[in-house]
């Protein structure tokens, strides 16, 4: 069976149509077909381009040269922008892993040397050439350390280390320098430049943070010398940090209390601390007469007496009775002394008094409120607010709890002020803006996506549509002329039956031809033809080509 689809017949047939095209229709045909295949292949590829994202950006040119070469390894599509210094790739999602896998494989140094330089040996180093490397480490993992800070865009770092002398009072110090250039507005604060200063001197043997200068992109310096003015600037700083912190408890304390009170942003409070921080010591001693306690005793005692001679050894000198006749020689005195001594402790008690630093002396709080508001309808349906102020015993109420939220003490001179002010009502609160600019942002992106759609829509409707309904639709003077003429010969043919039957016989005509009647017909015909040209081309035309114009 023999398909109907014949492409041969379908090609004729359509070069059969092209060829009766005018001529005006065959030049703008093959234009409008050139035209709308361009712009689809354009938006096409415009639509279909490859997002390209940022890999790597301020690349040394060796760098730079080593990503290429990984990246046509990995046959990965890239770009160089910004003279070689930045390298883009697509697709997007493979960003955090090709620089995860170039980090690792060691590709980008970043233009400096750090501790590998040590894995490449060679047996003609000397001495020197050791420290010079070992130096380029040094300077090279510092730079890297550095550079890992939020606020450090890039840094370099150069250490002069001068050779050891075996005498010490010609030893000099070591020293440093670094360089610092910072993201974007981001400035260091005193305790990062310190801890900078303080990483150099740690990595350095013998090296002191004092030692270490360092500077901003512009020339800057950044360390000052250390000295008495600096540390009291220091301390200074620090107790007034201390002081605000203070005073935003307070705050924080009166408004969370009076915000479930009154509602959310109907009180704003401030609070000024007054704060002493003088330090003193005292140390106290006292004495108690009465509490009297024993420390110690002694006691002596001493005697004295006399001594007898004794008389002739035998019975009667040792019998109880002594004879008279026994005579008692002369003796020896002797004296006795008791002496006793009591030693006592008096009761001592020893006191010392230090007072802390940041003693609260004084507190001055301010306190605003804001009232109620009433509606009010105006007789064109406006809608207005009327501030009512609040009564003067919630005033007093909310001053007490004021009071004892911040511990007012009169003694020490505390001061304390409420008043009920009308607050400056917001058009449009904060979350309102936030979410206008969401919805914003989201019919962007909405609107982008569907660019290329829209755009070919929108060909379609302004260009294609009325080029094709112009080639298509017939002009005035066609439609004129198919008016006057018939649509074909069998109509022609038809319309003269007609007439004949409706003449039934015709008259005989004469054979004679009238030169002057010739003459104004042809003059007629002249006029007609000057007065629309255009028909009568368009006639003379369906003339030639038998019935086709």
């Amino acid at each position: 069976m023999a398909s109907s689809f014949d492409p041969s017949a379908i090609l004729a047939q359509l070069t059969e149509g092209y060829m009766k095209l005018p001529l005006v229709q065959k030049i703008l045909f093959p234009v409008l077909l050139i035209a709308s295949v361009s712009g689809i292949i354009f938006v096409s590829k415009w639509a279909n381009r490859p997002e390209f994202v940022t890999l790597f950006s301020d690349l040394e040119p060796a760098d730079s040269a080593s990503v290429i070469e990984r990246l046509k390894d990995l046959k990965v599509k890239y770009q160089v922008e910004g003279g070689g210094t930045i390298i883009t790739i697509s697709p997007p999602s493979m960003v955090h892993e090709l620089r995860m896998t170039l980090a690792g494989e060691g590709i980008v140094q970043g233009g400096k040397v750090g501790l590998e330089i040590f894995e490449a040996s060679n047996l003609g180093t000397t001495s020197f050439q050791e420290r010079v490397k070992f130096t380029r480490a040094i300077q090279g993992e510092l730079e890297r350390t550095i550079e890992s800070l939020d606020a450090v865009h890039a840094a370099r770092v150069h250490i002069a280390q001068p050779e050891k002398s075996v005498f010490a009072n010609k030893s000099q110090q070591p020293t440093a320098s670094v360089m610092l250039r910072l993201s974007g507005r981001s400035e260091l604060i005193s305790q990062q430049i310190k801890g900078i200063a303080h990483l150099v001197a740690g990595s350095v043997e013998g090296l002191l943070p004092e030692n270490v200068t360092i500077l901003d992109a512009n020339g800057s310096l950044l360390t000052t010398p250390e000295d008495e003015t600096g540390d009291q600037l220091q301390m200074e700083a620090t107790r007034l940090a201390y002081q605000r912190e203070i005073e935003k408890g307070f705050v924080s304390r009166i408004e969370q209390v009076l915000s479930t009170v009154l509602g959310p942003g109907k009180a704003i409070a401030r609070v000024t601390a007054d704060m002493d921080f003088t330090q003193s010591e005292r140390e106290e001693e006292t004495f108690d007469p009465g509490g009297k306690v024993l420390r110690s005793e002694r006691t002596m005692n001493e005697g004295t007496g006399t001594s007898q001679r004794g008389g002739v050894p035998g019975i009667v000198s040792n019998m109880s009775n002594p004879s008279p006749n026994t005579l008692d020689g002369p003796g020896d005195s002797s004296s006795s002394r008791n002496e006793e001594v009591r030693n006592y402790e008096v009761s001592r008690a020893v006191s010392r008094t230090r007072s802390p630093q940041g003693t609260l002396t004084r507190l001055s709080v301010a306190v605003v409120v804001d009232g109620t508001y009433d509606s009010v309808v105006a007789e064109d349906g406006t809608e207005t607010k009327t501030f009512q102020p609040l009564p003067n015993q919630m005033l007093e109420k909310i001053e007490n709890i004021v009071k004892s939220a911040v511990g007012y003490d009169s003694v020490r001179g505390d001061s304390i002020t409420v008043e009920n002010i009308a607050f400056n009502a917001q058009s449009d609160s904060f979350v309102e803006q936030m979410d206008a600019k969401a919805t914003q942002d989201m019919i962007f992106n909405a609107i982008f996506r569907a660019g290329p759609v829209l755009f070919l829509i929108l060909f379609f409707f302004i260009i294609v549509r009325p080029l094709v309904r112009f080639i298509i639709t017939p002009t005035e003077a066609e439609l004129d002329l198919e008016r006057l003429l018939p649509t074909g010969l069998k109509e022609l043919e038809q319309e003269l039956d007609a007439e004949r039957s409706k003449a039934g016989k015709l008259p005989e005509i004469d054979q004679s031809v009238d030169l002057e009647q010739l003459e104004e017909l042809m003059a007629e015909n002249s006029r007609i033809v000057k007065e629309n040209p255009h028909q009568a081309a368009l006639l003379i035309r369906y003339w030639l080509n038998d019935g086709r114009i």
